[in-house]
């Protein structure tokens, strides 16, 4: 079995979330929060930064780690997910592993294919918001 650690961001702005939608696979065509690998050497928090910059452009996490899981990835390989909040602080562009990105309330998402991953850091907002 492989795990891999991911890291992603979280960036709420006026009840809505900043999505991404996946220009590769897996998941290709998918909507996700910005994140991806963390490379050899970086802190989950790095990784999530970097990731998010690629992704999105400006946005920088703030506070601490908001939750973690493991997911499925593929067969015999899963990922162990981190998630940090952030805020914008720049101009929000699709990067290179993004064919394009919006901000989604909560309801207009259930009618969105999201990542399957995604869908468990959506569902802890929500338990939040109860």
């Amino acid at each position: 079995m492989i795990l891999h650690d991911t890291a992603s961001i979280v960036v709420e702005k006026e009840n809505k979330v900043l999505l991404v939608k996946r220009a590769t696979r897996p998941e290709k065509g998918y909507w996700t929060v910005p994140g991806g690998h963390v490379d050899a050497g970086e802190t989950f928090r790095q990784a999530a930064q970097r990731e998010a910059i690629e992704e999105v452009g400006g946005v920088t996490i703030e506070g601490s780690q908001m939750m973690s899981f493991i997911h499925d990835a593929d067969i015999c390989h899963r990922h162990k997910a981190h998630v940090f909040r952030g805020n914008v602080t720049g101009k929000i562009i699709a990067g290179s592993d993004a064919a394009d990105f919006g901000w989604f309330s909560l309801n207009e998402m259930k009618k969105m294919d999201i990542t399957h991953y995604t869908k468990k850091i959506l569902n802890k907002l929500c338990e939040e918001k109860a």
